[in-house]
């Protein structure tokens, strides 16, 4: 019997070494367990439930249906029953040839209306009712005219033009809206409708399970795995993951705990625990069908405008058609009612004010650009002025410690590691951290300080473990600090003129060294400046650094305007002068660091933020792409002139035929010819927009 419990001993000398530990006949115990990243753990805990290949097969299958969908069919019925109206009219001699053309005109004026339901669900009543009303009254015109006169049957026959004309009006309408409706149509298909929730914790893993996305509420848990697209737009909570970040994406990328994530995106490579944010129809995808008829957009509420009391007139200037018409007669009075009734634009002015918005949201959002809503969109269309900042957004935004200009003699190393400590000391910031990693690269003893404080735009103040006060910034920060850097202006001047980031280092009311950063130029922002200076828009930079580095960086993007040594909020305050100055203006950074600017701006615009709560108007990009933003701007712009030219074109060209058609000097079915023409020129309005955007704005 041993101490831990009887054993079986071959022998004595066994029983010896078993007693001392050697106990070959055992099997060794199992090695730890691992600990698993929480990718990993996802992944685990839900691998075997996910069919990747369903969902892909499932999102292709959806996107080729939408692909498919048929186009609108030709009215070849309508236009049928209207060309047999216009043959019985020319029999109108033989009275019951007539009334049956008026009974053809009012079966083609009423598959009219049937053909624009959209019309009416979209745009209102009158606008759907008028022109079909019109025809219907113009053949009765027509028949009151033949009972007049045998021999006139040209009225007659004009209200079986102005039926088709309303047939291919509603045709043309429909046919218009394809292009868009079939681009946000793509935009939803790929959206789950089941998303995967925590269930229960067992032993440390989570388990998940599916319920219907209607279900998840703003700030619950979500989990989205490889393959998988998201549903909502969220904020990552754990696991880390490549997803490719909008539905036009070429080109993944990374997003750790904190980064926001768009509905739509899909998953490449790793796991996401995502924060919902907004779900249903607050996702930004989702918002896109309302920058129509439910848009805050100052164009579309006067096309509104228009439409309703222009109705009202339609009308009313119909009824005065009655009195006012230079063709004497029952006949004439209504033919000049009817006329009024099919050359009133209401559609067209609807249609040009709200379908670019539709198409420009749209086209935005398959390429990552987010407008909060139709005011942000045309605000973004009306923009002079783009200030810009700097670091992260021109420049990668990750300097690095490249040289260290000794002074008066010391220790390079101590003074650098007492910089990483002071650094350490405060919050996080992109030059802290490159200096923290320059120490760790080097491998330098980091100590402790104590007292550190952080003075954003200038730098920080601490005391070192040996008593000394250090003072790690710009100029301005160690002059306050009653230091002075005579003997380090010239080197810090060299190092500026260069393009790059000069900090001073003081200790104990010395300066002891200049730190050199560097920080690249992104690629692609010379030519997002570009297209800036393409759409005739005043570019500023907007930086915290010495005017000589951000004149630097200026000249490599052939900026001239430039506005340096600022602090954050100094910069805010900034941005609201140029207000003052140059009207609209659009202020692009990023969230933390550029939130002065941001607010201070008439449109923010904020890089790598699509998806995120803390944005709640302006534009929101799902890339950290300077290119993207001003592809956003140039897009806001063709819409906003999209819209405009359509409804000036509509009032401009429909208003006199209206006031003609009053008179009695424009007949109905040369209303109806002018009405067709005008619907031809301006209802296409999102389709070409769409086109031109796809030609000018590639996705990325």
């Amino acid at each position: 019997m041993l101490d831990d419990g009887p054993r079986y001993l071959c022998s004595a000398a066994c029983g010896d070494a078993f007693r001392r530990g050697h106990r070959p006949h055992e099997s060794k115990p199992p090695p730890p367990a691992r600990v698993r990243s929480v990718p990993e753990r996802v992944r685990d805990a839900t691998r075997p439930s996910i069919d990747l290949s369903a969902i892909s097969a499932e999102s292709s299958a959806i996107g080729r249906l939408v692909a498919a969908t048929p186009p609108t069919p030709f009215p070849a019925l309508g236009l049928g029953a209207a060309a047999l109206a216009f043959v019985l009219a020319t029999l109108g001699a033989a009275l019951p040839a007539a009334v049956a053309s008026v009974g053809m005109t009012a079966v083609a004026a009423g598959l009219a209306l049937a053909q624009g339901r959209s019309i009416r669900r979209e745009v209102g009543v009158i606008p759907w009712l008028v022109g079909p009303l019109g025809a219907v009254l113009a053949a009765i015109a027509g028949l009151a005219a033949r009972l007049d006169d045998p021999a006139r049957w040209l009225p007659l026959a004009g209200g079986a033009v102005a039926a088709a004309a309303m047939l291919v009006r509603s045709w043309l309408d429909a046919r218009a809206n394809e292009p868009v409706a079939a681009l946000v149509a793509r935009l939803l298909a790929p959206l789950p409708r089941r998303l995967r929730v925590p269930a229960e914790v067992a032993e440390g893993d989570v388990r998940y399970e599916e319920v219907p996305a209607s279900r998840v509420r703003t700030g619950e848990e979500i989990l989205v795995v490889e393959g998988e697209v998201v549903g909502v737009d969220a904020l990552v909570d754990g696991g880390e993951a490549w997803i490719l970040p909008h539905a036009g994406a070429q080109a993944p990328i990374r997003r750790r705990p904190g980064d926001p994530v768009l509905a739509g995106a899909r998953i490449t490579e790793g796991a996401l625990r995502l924060l919902v944010t907004r779900v249903g129809a607050e996702r930004a995808l989702a918002r896109v069908g309302r920058f129509g008829a439910a848009s805050p957009a100052r164009i579309v509420r006067i096309a509104a405008r228009i439409v309703r009391w222009g109705g009202v007139l339609a009308l009313v200037a119909s009824a005065s058609g009655l009195a006012l018409a230079g063709d004497p007669g029952v006949a004439g009075s209504l033919s000049a009612a009817a006329a009024v009734l099919i050359a009133a634009p209401l559609l067209s002015a609807r249609r040009a004010a709200e379908a670019p918005l539709v198409a420009a949201a749209a086209a935005g959002a398959s390429r990552g650009i987010v407008y909060r809503d139709g005011r942000a969109l045309e605000d973004a269309g009306r923009v002079g002025t783009v200030a810009i900042a700097t670091s992260g957004t021109v420049t990668e935004g990750r300097p690095e410690l490249i040289e260290v200009h000794v002074l008066g003699g010391g220790d390079e190393d101590a003074l650098v590691a007492d910089a990483a400590a002071a650094e350490a000391a405060v919050e996080a910031h992109p030059i802290g951290g490159a200096i923290r990693r320059y120490a760790k690269q080097h491998r330098l003893a980091v100590g402790a300080v104590r007292r550190a404080q952080l003075e954003p735009g200038r730098g920080v103040t601490a005391t070192t473990s040996r008593g000394d006060a250090l003072v790690l910034g710009n100029r301005q920060l160690l002059l306050d600090h009653g230091v002075s850097i005579a003997v380090a202006d010239a080197e810090a001047t060299r190092a500026e003129d260069r393009g790059m980031t000069a900090l001073f280092l003081g200790l104990a009311g010395r300066v002891r060294a200049v730190l050199v950063l560097r920080d690249e130029v992104r690629v692609g922002s010379r030519a997002a400046v570009q297209r800036f200076f393409d759409q005739r828009l005043v570019v500023v930079l907007m930086s915290g650094d010495h005017r000589g580095t951000a004149e630097a960086i200026g000249r490599q993007l052939d900026v001239a305007l430039v506005k340096a040594e600022l602090p954050p909020d100094e910069r805010g305050e900034e941005v609201k002068r140029l207000a003052v100055a140059s009207g609209v203006v659009a202020a692009i950074g990023r969230l933390g660091d550029d939130d002065a600017i941001l607010r201070a701006a008439d449109l923010p615009v904020v890089l790598d933020a699509a998806g995120s709560p803390q944005v709640d108007r302006g534009v929101t990009l799902a890339t950290d792409d300077l290119r993207d933003a001003a592809a956003a701007l140039w897009i806001a712009q063709a819409a906003r002139a999209e819209s405009l030219r359509g409804v000036f074109l509509a009032v401009g060209l429909g208003a006199p035929a209206l006031f003609g058609a009053a008179f009695g000097w424009i007949p109905p079915a040369a209303a109806a010819l002018v009405a067709v023409t005008l619907d031809a020129i301006v209802l296409p309005a999102g389709m070409r927009l769409l086109r031109r955007i796809e030609l000018r704005v590639p996705t990325r």
